[in-house]
């Protein structure tokens, strides 16, 4: 089989998670034994696409056996592109018209499905989330020395990391907040604003940025390949965001090992079912794993199972019976 993939976040952006999933959905596929081509106009026997831009319409339109793996939906856009709210009913449409012309929509989460079919959408629509290496994230010691020291983190310290986006969206007031409440723990943020201006951003959180904490470092964006070094520095994963659809970021640091604090979103129950924390008082649940070793190693290992069920191993083989399905409809 040759499988061609379609992503303009490898000459476009890079700096967030559907980019990654690419790169993920790439190596699974040559771990498979898949020949695999990337952003090209030569024939393959089915063409995987991962943005929504220009170039990705014009393979989808050309291309006879398409699939479309479903990252973005309106709610994307809402709290994180400045005035998202007068161009909703416009990428509405658009997405509409996007998705309806794949012979396949792969929807990354339940949720996200269910969203499509709001949208009416009426491709073939199946769920299938985002893959994880879970040989590529993996707990390193070595690597947590070494990156601690790196950033001149003492290490004994403990270590709560955020990754995602600069942006309103995405938690980093109540990130700021907590790191406040807990002074004797370090809070890094790994993220960046790589839409720029685009960016929303509310007062209160620009603000808020502008007053450094002693506890709290924003590192910026960092390649994928540096990743999993970041997530080793780290004693848990902290993920206060207000709407996610499947965030690279969480599998990452569940292969990790690390702990995983979230939010107590309807998406996360419905794709993950459990193997972290979603409790909303923050400061409560991080002061605990803190001081509570046992109750660490419990959601350590809870969460490495969790990222185990979205490994190339289980993933792979479904992910080529749905190509497989679509060539032959």
């Amino acid at each position: 089989m040759k499988v061609k993939l379609i992503s303009e976040s490898a000459f476009t952006i890079k700096e967030h998670g559907v980019h990654t999933a690419f790169l993920q959905i790439k190596k699974l596929l040559e771990d498979q034994g898949v020949e695999v081509i990337v952003n090209s106009f030569d024939r393959a026997d089915i063409t995987h696409i991962h943005t929504i831009g220009p170039y990705s319409l014009a393979q989808l339109l050309k291309d006879e056996k398409t699939v479309v793996s479903a990252h973005v939906i309106p709610e994307s856009f809402q709290d994180s592109l400045v005035l998202a709210n007068y161009w909703k009913g416009g990428a509405e449409s658009y997405l509409r018209y996007f998705y309806n012309k794949a012979d396949m929509v792969l929807a990354v989460a339940p949720k996200v499905k269910d969203v499509l079919k709001k949208l009416r959408v009426e491709s073939k629509i199946e769920v299938f989330p985002n893959p994880i290496d879970i040989t590529s994230f993996k707990r390193d010691e070595k690597a947590r020395e070494k990156i601690r020291d790196k950033h001149n983190f003492n290490q004994k310290d403990f270590i709560v990391i955020s990754v995602g986006q600069i942006q309103t969206r995405k938690g980093v007031l109540d990130f700021l907040q907590t790191a406040r409440r807990l002074p004797r723990i370090k809070f890094v943020w790994i993220g960046g604003k790589p839409f720029g201006k685009l960016t929303k951003i509310d007062k209160e959180l620009e603000e808020k940025l502008k007053i450094p904490l002693q506890n709290a470092l924003f590192l910026g964006s960092r390649a994928v390949e540096e990743m999993p070094n970041y997530y080793n520095m780290a004693d848990v994963f902290f993920m206060p965001s207000y709407q996610e659809n499947a965030p690279m970021a969480i599998l990452e640091a569940g292969a990790t090992s690390l702990p995983l604090v979230l939010r107590d979103l309807e998406e996360y129950k419905m794709l993950y079912g459990e193997g972290y924390l979603s409790r909303e008082g923050f400061t409560d649940i991080i002061s605990k794993l803190k001081d509570d070793i046992s109750f660490r190693e419990k959601y350590s290992n809870e969460a490495h199972e969790l990222a185990e069920k979205f490994s190339f191993k289980f993933l792979g083989p479904k992910l080529l019976n749905i190509y497989k399905k679509v060539i032959n409809l």
